[in-house]
């Protein structure tokens, strides 16, 4: 056995959802819980069970609700402060794992109290959910380490946080595509797509930083661009946080008609990116983008957002085919040269399973994280 075998591990998350993030979080659980033995916990402090914890169940991993967030004034935020570190303590964690930015604050700033004997700073993404509080520097002091899902994650905690670049440890987000429900035969009836019909999917839930609106003005041009017998399809797989209607209303002003496909929380990712001919991208700032991974995983080539996460994501192989932010008419050429070129798509595609099956595995994860976790029990 282990270091870990019986260590106690609690992960922090808000919602009980599943996002790029808490996909990372469940899989790195598991491996804890089944293959390292740890005790392992799930918290979260939003919201009530959700597909998250349905997934937890499944794994038969323990999830609670912990209800925590930053209230305005100084004396509500030290009332819930001390509720959620009193959680804590009651909980008798050895590591704390918080995945995002307020539970990362929060955790960081209180695991002292808890008895806990070292808690993580999990950077996911360039600041985007950034909690400005004046909390934030000691909770930087008492991290016992950072971990950036990539490089330019690393960079944002050095330049932006102020982390020490010794306690930083870049931890790639990992991929492990489950066998799917349906096969390409069943999704394509499901989606009443015709043979040789080209469909792009893009995997991200459906909020302002996806962008969706730029990548639906892209495949109007797409439409108008391609001539086929049947009109190329967009799938689009995520939740729809309150931006389900606006989008569709954006849809019908295009024109879009049943060439788009909102298609909400998708749980059969796999089967899905089978039916799907190339993944698209639109958002404008990432860590690590598992919509990207998940696409490259399935061998398919993608069109994204020229951003840092994405860039790192597809590497050389597909820079040619990341595209301005905002700029729609760039992204639907990039479309249509695929489109156009399947023998190109399906290279490149290729390419894109390779540099996953290399880079971002989940053995290389769960390895880098337990050595990680092992050094914090050996030196505290």
């Amino acid at each position: 056995m282990g270091r870990l075998s019986g260590a106690r591990i609690i992960f922090v998350l808000g919602p009980l959802e599943v996002g790029g993030s808490e996909k990372q979080a469940l899989l790195l659980a598991r491996h804890l819980q089944n293959a390292e033995h740890a005790n392992v916990e799930i918290w979260g402090t939003a919201g009530a069970n959700g597909s998250l914890s349905k997934l937890c169940d499944e794994s038969e991993i323990t999830w609670r609700i912990v209800p925590f967030q930053w209230e305005q004034g100084r004396a509500r935020n030290l009332v819930s402060i001390t509720s959620f570190t009193t959680a804590l303590r009651r909980g008798r964690p050895d590591i704390i794992l918080p995945y995002l930015a307020s539970t990362n604050l929060l955790c960081n700033l209180v695991w002292p109290f808890t008895g806990a004997r070292a808690c993580f700073w999990n950077q996911r993404d360039l600041g985007l959910d950034r909690v400005r509080s004046k909390y934030e520097r000691t909770a930087i002091r008492r991290a016992s380490r950072f971990v950036a899902n990539s490089d330019h994650v690393a960079e944002y905690l050095k330049n932006e946080l102020g982390a020490n670049p010794a306690r930083i440890q870049v931890v790639r987000n990992a991929v492990n595509l489950l066998p799917p429900v349906l096969d390409r035969t069943g999704w394509r009836e499901r989606l009443g797509v015709k043979p040789n019909q080209l469909v792009a999917c893009m995997v991200a839930n459906l909020h302002d930083n996806k962008d969706h609106t730029t990548l639906l003005r892209a495949w109007r041009i797409v439409l108008e661009t391609i001539k086929q017998e049947h009109r190329p399809k967009l799938v689009l797989a995520g939740s729809f946080a309150g931006k389900h209607e606006a989008l569709k209303a954006q849809a019908f002003d295009l024109g879009l008609g049943d060439s788009v496909r909102f298609l909400g929380q998708v749980n059969d990712i796999s089967g899905l990116l089978e039916v799907a001919d190339l993944g698209v991208f639109s958002s404008v700032s990432e860590g690590s983008p598992n919509g990207v991974l998940e696409c490259m995983a399935a061998g398919l080539s993608v069109v994204a957002t020229d951003i840092p996460g994405v860039r790192e994501a597809v590497d050389r192989a597909g820079y040619d085919f990341l595209t301005p932010v905002g700029d729609s008419s760039a992204m639907a050429k990039a479309i249509v040269r695929l489109a156009n070129d399947r023998q190109l798509a399906r290279s490149i595609g290729e390419a894109n399973r390779t540099r996953i099956r290399e880079v971002f595995n989940a053995e290389r994860l769960c390895a880098d994280t337990v050595a990680m976790l092992n050094e914090a029990l050996t030196t505290t």
